[in-house]
């Protein structure tokens, strides 16, 4: 990156919350993950929530249908990956914030959620795939467990009850254009729910009124670096109108820092001021997951 916008803040010792990241890593890359975590913790990177994959059920060509491309999985072929993240936490202090994707939950839901709460989880990660028109072209969960959308939904709902109960942060995938209505339900049913609808709710336009009417709903820049680029300006506007509810995170798999050091370079190249920039990297994500004021740089030397 040469003399990058990253190393000449570096003097400031900004904490950096990553709220949005990946496993798709088995042991084998525990190496390279404990290296490319020590080199995040340098640029000030203290935590980073990532979502682990739990698949009971579901073989290989019934996996890869709720599974977006472009992602490499270098761990568990059928991305049953939960034992592994939690070994990369207990390995790396408490930077990793390990978060359960529920996207191929089959079964109870209260007693597969209770008894990885107890193993070391702290959030859950859900994607709305109620139908094939969801806007990551992925199979839909009914068609892929045989369930009617009625029961999709009250599986749904169970989570987002779990959740609150709980005080567990979710981080749910869901597109406020197709799916606003179902999106204002999960709200107005779980009032007291922290939830992140990651990339801007996939649409600005659609999504500002969400934001607008549920102040208690946070957003992420995960996987939005072409757009902010393309229209820097503007995002910034988003931003800093909506400073009290939108998230650093990255879309990272947990053994690329580069691509949250790329994240780290765009934030810091749109100009914000110093007061929402912190508030994005390191104040708004504390409330989202939840995390206690005090630091806990500490366990991470």
């Amino acid at each position: 990156m040469g003399e990058s916008l990253i190393q000449k803040k570096q003097g400031t010792d900004q904490e950096i919350i990553d709220v949005h990241c990946h496993c798709f890593a088995g042991l084998g890359q525990a190496e390279r993950v404990s290296r490319g975590l020590a080199q995040l913790r340098k640029e000030g990177v203290s935590h980073m929530a990532v979502m682990g994959l739990v698949n009971t059920s579901l073989n290989a060509q019934e996996v890869w249908k709720l599974i977006p491309e472009g992602f490499e999985n270098l761990g568990d072929p059928l991305f049953n990956e939960a034992d592994n993240l939690l070994q990369f936490a207990q390995q790396n202090g408490s930077m990793l914030f390990p978060m359960l994707d529920t996207r191929m939950l089959n079964g109870e839901v209260q007693s597969f959620l209770h008894k990885h709460l107890l193993r070391g989880f702290r959030g859950i990660k859900g994607l709305y795939l109620a139908d094939e028109g969801n806007d990551l072209g992925l199979s839909s969960v009914p068609s892929t467990f045989g369930i009617s959308l009625k029961q999709y939904h009250q599986r749904e709902w169970k989570i987002f009850a779990f959740a609150e109960a709980n005080d567990l942060p979710v981080l749910y995938h869901m597109d406020a254009n197709r799916y606003g209505e179902v999106m204002q339900g999960i709200l107005d049913d779980f009032p007291r729910l922290r939830i992140n609808f990651p990339h801007f709710g996939i649409g600005r336009k659609a999504f500002r009124k969400i934001l607008d009417r549920y102040p208690n709903v946070s957003t992420d820049i995960a996987f939005m670096l072409p757009h902010i680029q393309n229209n820097p300006e503007s995002y910034s506007d988003f931003i800093s109108h909506y400073q009290d509810q939108v998230c650093f995170g990255s879309d990272a798999l947990i053994y690329q820092p580069e691509v949250v050091l790329e994240y780290i370079e765009l934030v810091r190249s749109m100009k914000l001021s110093e007061e929402i920039e912190k508030k994005v990297f390191s104040e708004n994500p504390r409330r989202f997951l939840g995390l206690g004021r005090c630091s806990e740089q500490a366990d991470l030397k």
